[in-house]
């Protein structure tokens, strides 16, 4: 279909750092930022998904992808998937298979520590808190290499339902990997990564893992700037006070305001922070720092 339309794509075989094995990735028309190849076909499975912005229903991508009607859409389903597809991917999310981590998953090795020194955490704390593992020079789920990254379990309600896996090598890309969506109890960005035993009442909206690791217990992620709808309605039930402290570019700021908004319509009290600086990124003793501040200028 890709090539009878002309659309944009790279395959398994392509020199590509986004070309996956068992994957047609083509640019995403669901997320903002660059176009760079992360909306990813299964061929496998027979269902797409956004590294950025996860799992979209197939007839939606095809009505984005090529810009037609609805109608129009479920015939070209039809011609190149067949009636199985169309109904398949047309009402219900593909067909689940049971959770689990890549293999090679182990223990943090001194290589994962390094790279969390060098990122001025604490492994051993970081192991205690949020029960983090690493993966090795070969690891693989479902033919997507997770090999040599952080493993992070995303747990809700004491269980584990997903994972992200963090390249340790700056020039990876993607720089991170989510739990195959076959795979996910509940897909990430249906939920909020944090300890919602802790959480009060007044919470710190941040991006992703590293972020919560840094600032604590108060914060939530919701990995990513392209947070869902099914995130609000988790921050709605959570908090009624929310401090936004998203990263200083200007599409994260952007999408801070919007989140700000849509959190408002609600009528939660939501306040944005700007630091000049991922917040990731900060010394520990300045994170604490700024959560007593900010805990305190806007209670």
């Amino acid at each position: 279909m890709y090539q009878d339309y002309s659309v944009d794509h790279i395959t398994e075989t392509s020199r590509h750092r986004h070309a996956t094995t068992g994957w047609v990735n083509t640019h995403c028309p669901f997320c903002v930022g660059s176009h760079d190849y992360h909306l990813g076909y299964s061929l496998e499975d027979d269902y797409f998904n956004c590294w950025r912005c996860g799992f979209h229903r197939t007839i939606k991508v095809i009505i984005e992808i090529l810009d037609i009607s609805y109608d129009e859409a479920k015939k070209v389903v039809k011609q190149y998937g067949g009636d199985i597809q169309i109904s398949h991917s047309d009402h219900s999310e593909p067909e689940k298979k049971p959770f689990r981590y890549p293999s090679g998953t182990t223990e943090l090795l001194n290589y994962h520590k390094q790279y969390l020194e060098d990122r001025k955490y604490d492994p051993n704390r970081i192991v205690t808190l949020w029960n983090i593992a690493g993966t090795g020079p070969s690891s693989f789920l479902d033919g997507i290499n997770y090999s040599k990254r952080i493993i992070a379990p995303i747990h809700w309600k004491t269980k584990a339902v997903s994972f992200q896996a963090r390249a340790l090598n700056s020039h990876t890309q993607p720089k991170y990997k989510a739990c195959p969506i076959t795979r996910e109890y509940i897909h990430h960005q249906h939920i909020l990564y944090g300890m919602p035993q802790k959480w009060t009442s007044q919470g710190i909206c941040v991006e992703g893992i590293f972020d919560v690791w840094r600032i604590g217990y108060k914060a939530f992620g919701v990995f990513g700037i392209n947070y869902t709808q099914q995130q609000i309605v988790e921050i709605v039930k959570h908090f009624e006070e929310i401090i936004i402290l998203f990263d200083p570019e200007p599409q994260a700021q952007i999408q801070a305001r919007k989140l700000k908004k849509n959190l408002e319509a609600h009528r939660l009290k939501v306040y944005i922070e700007n630091i000049d600086t991922d917040p990731g990124d900060l010394t520990q003793d300045d994170a604490n720092h700024l959560v007593r501040q900010l805990t305190t200028k806007f209670k």
